[in-house]
């Protein structure tokens, strides 16, 4: 009975061995990708304020006043007149910049509305000219989720599906491996990288990086899948809401509230939004810090929902766990300033969904917890990536002790993961180079940016496909990161006379490219497996008698 039941357990655990080998070799070279830019990604906002060095010489302001708010109103008049809504975003600590983003009025009815943003001077109020930019940070965002190939829209929803299949496969290979893994607390204590046998080595490290963080790996692939499960799950949705899909999406926001807003060619005849004034921002801003006493004011947006204009403030994402709190709309065009609702974020739907939410994008995260849970993604790269590097290790021993050629999907396999884990590093930093010294009057600028970071991972894919090895891709990752804070002087923004934010950000660079260069030395001195070809006896041999 027990040996049936330890035979049972045994074939469970190679099933599970497996499973986890193979979801996690499939799309390995994606979940690379998604850790790396998610990782990134945590500081994003960070990353977009060095892309644009016009803004760097700005001071930063205070908090968020009613005259602050008087003079974006001027701005916006003066911008965008017949502009259908604008949403207004403050500035905060990891921001110094205010932002507006505005949806303009079509020229004629029936065109799409155009959508513009623009960065305003926090002391004037004044729009800033910046150039136009993707934004490192906001690139590797939205790469994280989407693999973002192009702008144009058609490309979003395949990098999505591609995306949410590689977390899903992540999500299996993580429970595998805890079945698989029968000395899972002992492995958090096993590391011996001077390990004769190179396979212990790598699965040393391997184990170590997966059961460290164990926990963040689960929540974040789990909520990562939750966050786009509309698009992954539609037919429960179709199921209990049929062609009401947008009370769902309501409850999910806390606003069950249908809300009819003017779009496309309606915009053109609707009137002008309203001038609510000093005063009338003033009384906005007490109500909100009665309504909600310790919360921030993070974005405001002013625009139509029907034949009616609404004022909308939304608290500080940094100020709770839950993405989206509590929003209040007010009438517009009442001298008291009517609130009509709040959005009720309370409700189970609505809580469930934006703790997920907020987990996965931790914007309540401060400065430390930002670097512990960039530290927790770097793990979370380096377990993906020692478990492609094992799958090679592992077979090449095998080849060394039967003595036989190494395959052509071996040599896939490893020109995959130079290019992969190597190469897409220099990309990322190309993209940050192509956000600098690309021509500022370039049309389709931000297309441009992106395709330099996909022509230059391209090249890093060929060189790996035509004999670079791993030092020599980590040594051009190392000189592309170190040369950003470099290109700063030479461009004319010396980084030691910029803002503390770009001084971090620069910091940052110069500790990626010191990684990327201690990994090029330890690749050097590490002797690079042969490759065995099959020994057939030569004529020397047969005739000494050494083939026999």
């Amino acid at each position: 009975m027990d040996m049936r039941t330890d035979g049972a357990r045994e074939g469970l655990r190679q099933a599970m061995a497996w499973l986890h080998t193979w979801t996690g070799l499939v799309l390995g070279w994606v979940l690379f990708a998604i850790f790396l830019a998610g990782t990134l990604a945590f500081f994003k906002q960070e990353l977009n304020l060095w892309s644009r060095p016009e803004l760097h010489a700005l001071p930063a302001a205070g908090p968020l006043t009613a005259e602050q708010l008087a003079r974006v109103e001027t701005t916006m008049r003066t911008l965008a007149p017949g502009a259908a809504s604008w949403h207004f975003t403050a500035q905060d600590e990891r921001r110094p910049l205010a932002s507006v983003f505005y949806r303009d009025a079509p020229a004629k009815k029936g065109q799409r509305a155009r959508f513009e943003q623009r960065w305003l001077d926090p002391v004037s109020g004044e729009a800033v000219k910046a150039r136009t930019t993707f934004g490192a940070g906001e690139y590797f965002y939205r790469f994280h989720f989407e693999l973002r190939s192009a702008q144009q829209s058609q490309w979003i929803l395949e990098g999505r599906w591609a995306v949410g299949l590689a977390t899903l496969l992540m999500l299996v290979a993580l429970l595998s491996g805890i079945v698989t893994h029968r000395r899972i607390f002992k492995d958090f204590f096993t590391f011996r990288p001077k390990a004769k046998a190179a396979q212990r080595a790598w699965l040393d490290a391997h184990n170590l990086c997966g059961v460290l963080a164990l926990p963040f790996y689960l929540v974040v692939t789990f909520s990562g899948l939750m966050t786009m499960h509309s698009l992954y799950l539609p037919g429960g949705i179709a199921a209990a809401y049929g062609d009401q899909s947008s009370a769902y999406f309501g409850e999910l926001s806390g606003d069950p509230t249908p809300r009819a807003r003017q779009r496309g060619g309606e915009a053109a005849a609707a009137p002008p939004l309203p001038t609510i004034g000093a005063a009338g921002w003033a009384s906005l801003l007490r109500d909100f810090h009665r309504r909600l006493p310790n919360g921030r004011v993070e974005g405001i947006g002013l625009q139509r929902e029907g034949e009616r204009a609404v004022v909308e403030i939304g608290p500080h994402d940094g100020d709770r766990l839950q993405y989206r709190g509590p929003r209040l709309v007010y009438d517009a065009q009442t001298l008291t300033l009517t609130l009509i609702r709040k959005s009720d974020t309370d409700r189970p739907a609505a809580k469930t969904y934006g703790v997920l939410y907020g987990l996965h994008v931790a914007r309540f995260a401060d400065l430390p917890m930002r670097f512990i849970l960039a530290g927790l993604g770097l793990l979370g790269t380096a377990m993906i990536a020692t478990g492609l590097v094992l799958w090679s290790v592992k077979r090449r021993a095998d080849a060394e002790r039967r003595k036989v050629a190494v395959g052509a999907g071996h040599k896939l396999v490893d020109a995959l993961n130079i290019g992969a884990i190597a190469g897409l590093p220099i990309a990322m930093a190309a993209f940050c180079h192509a956000t600098r010294w690309l021509p500022l009057d370039m049309a389709q600028r931000q297309d441009a940016e992106i395709k330099v970071f996909y022509g230059v991972l391209a090249l890093g894919f060929l060189a790996a496909a035509l004999g670079a090895r791993w030092r020599h891709l980590f040594v051009a990752g190392a000189i592309a990161w170190a040369m950003l804070p470099v290109m700063d002087v030479v461009g004319g923004w010396p980084f030691w006379r910029a803002m503390e934010t770009v001084q971090a950000v620069n910091a940052g660079f110069i500790g990626i490219a010191a990684l990327l260069a201690v990994l090029a030395w330890k690749c050097g001195r590490r002797r690079q497996p042969p490759a065995f070809a099959a020994k057939v006896p030569g004529p020397a041999a047969v005739v000494s008698g050494k083939g026999a």
